[in-house]
């Protein structure tokens, strides 16, 4: 589990806590929680949804006994997840719509918010421009926002946000 979780989590830590030292000692928490409650996870199919929760518990964990977090107030984690998805697992078709996606998109989308690379980043590794790199992950959401609508009775609210209750179509979620 360390060698296919360890990058994700510890990109995932960094980009809330913003500190290297720190996130290394919340990771080293992370995997010593799913070590110690693997027995719990009664669905395999939903062990990475399960390993992003113990993450952002152990995230909240730090900035309550810290009081690091900005007017020492603990940062809202119900909402802190991969990229603009909201809470992940309860879109229980994300990973399918993504695996969807054309290419191009696809290893965007990944890229950017589910390892949680920047966008240079993710232009660099796919070879292409600052600009083409957002254009392509802008387009990966749009085109899964639109999927979260049509399949999961999501409606999208001023802010181009995904709202409501699921109700899927495709998994009677």
């Amino acid at each position: 589990m360390w060698d296919k979780f360890h990058d994700n989590i510890y990109h995932f830590i960094l980009k809330r806590v913003k500190n290297e030292t720190d996130t290394e000692d919340i990771l080293q928490e992370v995997f010593l929680k799913i070590h110690l409650k693997k027995d719990t996870l009664r669905d395999e199919s939903k062990l990475q949804s399960w390993i992003y929760q113990i993450s952002r518990n152990s995230i909240a964990d730090y900035y309550k006994a810290e009081s690091k977090s900005p007017d020492n107030e603990v940062p809202d984690l119900e909402d802190v997840e991969v990229g603009f998805y909201g809470k992940q697992e309860m879109f229980c078709c994300l990973h399918p719509f993504i695996d969807e996606l054309p290419d191009k998109y696809k290893n965007a989308i990944k890229l950017s918010d589910l390892e949680g690379k920047k966008q240079q980043e993710v232009a660099e590794i796919i070879g292409i421009s600052l600009s083409g790199a957002k254009s392509r992950v802008q387009r990966a959401r749009e085109i899964l926002k639109a999927r979260f609508v049509d399949c999961c009775n999501f409606s999208m609210d001023e802010n181009g946000n995904l709202v409501g209750e699921q109700d899927c179509a495709r998994c009677n979620h």
